[in-house]
């Protein structure tokens, strides 16, 4: 074979391997292509679930996320959420069966031994095996996320597999999807505890209590063998303290007798709520009214010796009312201890009175 056909042969093999490199390139450019589009249909459908989520509540929307987040990668088997609290980083979220004891967990907002805290910080992406939260975590990966530059929360999913959380970019994609749905379920939260609470004491609102005790009503009306008891608290002498003392005295009087009435409420089970001005309602539950009258009188006898700093001296009357001895619906609740309570003030204040037949009204003693 002479020179120019061993060019010719030579030619022919260099362009042959430049079409199959040509065509591997393109091949690889297709795939790249096709997961871009998969990637993008992704996000498009994760970010209508998460803001689908965010109308529910802040914690639907960490629900949505976690699922996605066990979707996208199944070895994630933890998913935690840390909320800013203070100097703090305040677990608020739990996903996974090795999560039992993490609600609530705490970790110093500037504790870089940990991912959350280092992701917080930098403000993006950490992932590895050092710095993991839960002890039997291999791999994990801390996303902040991100709303004009606040940290709102930071995700941190993990695996005990050492293999694990090898598609980051996805799972990234995905938490930075939920920053703006979770920011906006928060400040919805917030809106709705500013209208359901009062400022000044921080108890329920009148609203919120009526509503409350209109759904307690109808719920003890199911049970039919259920009883609740509603105190109606009136703070004695208030106007005397705020024309002598000025109105911040008169509201530090109030944030006492709040906190008085809150300490002789069962936790989590009671409600309590500011009635508006100087009035106050509770809700007792679990309770018969003989032994809710003996508890509104302890309320009396704590506010008696409670030291306000003012003259004239603080005491309550208060007028105690029973579902379903008294009443049969909130309203009229609410009217039969609201005229027990008028029944103390006029037999001397400092008092608890109580309905008997619903419309006639006796004094402890």
């Amino acid at each position: 074979m002479n020179a120019l056909s061993v060019l010719a042969v030579v030619l022919v093999l260099l362009s042959g391997s430049a079409a199959l490199r040509a065509a591997r390139r393109a091949a690889v450019d297709a795939r790249e292509a096709a997961r871009a589009r998969e990637r993008e249909r992704f996000v498009v459908a994760t970010t209508g679930s998460l803001v689908d989520a965010s109308r529910v509540s802040s914690a639907a929307v960490m629900r949505e996320l976690a699922e996605t987040i066990h979707r996208c990668d199944p070895s994630v088997d933890a998913v935690l959420a840390f909320a800013p609290n203070g100097n703090d980083l305040e677990c608020v979220y739990t996903s996974g069966a090795r999560v039992d004891h993490y609600a609530r967990l705490r970790l110093a907002r500037d504790a870089e031994a940990y991912l959350p805290a280092r992701a917080a910080i930098a403000g993006h992406r950490v992932a590895g095996a050092e710095g993991t939260v839960i002890p039997t975590d291999r791999r994990a990966l801390a996303v902040p996320m991100l709303d004009r530059g606040e940290v709102r929360a930071v995700v941190y999913a993990s695996s005990a597999l050492a293999d694990a959380i090898v598609g980051d970019d996805v799972l990234v994609r995905a938490i930075e999807c939920a920053a703006a749905p979770y920011a906006i379920a928060l400040e919805r939260e917030a809106d709705r505890s500013h209208a359901t609470y009062d400022a000044l004491t921080g108890l329920l609102t009148p609203r919120a209590f009526r509503e409350r005790l209109r759904e307690e009503v109808e719920r003890a009306r199911v049970r039919r063998n259920a009883v609740m008891t509603l105190w109606f608290v009136d703070t004695d002498r208030f106007k005397s303290v705020n024309d002598t003392h000025g109105h911040a005295v008169g509201d530090a009087v109030l944030q006492k007798m709040a906190a008085l009435l809150r300490a002789q409420a069962v936790p989590d089970l009671d409600v309590v709520a500011r009635n508006g001005g100087d009035e106050f309602c509770a809700l007792i539950f679990d309770a018969q009214k003989t032994v809710a009258i003996e508890r509104a009188h302890a309320f009396c006898e704590a506010v008696r010796r409670h030291d306000f700093g003012t003259e004239p001296t603080i005491t309550a009357s208060v007028g105690v009312a029973s579902f379903p001895y008294d009443a049969e619906d909130a309203s009229g609740l609410l009217e039969i201890a609201d005229a027990a309570m008028y029944h103390s003030k006029r037999g001397g204040r400092d008092r608890v009175s109580f309905a008997v037949d619903g419309n006639r009204f006796a004094e402890f003693r």
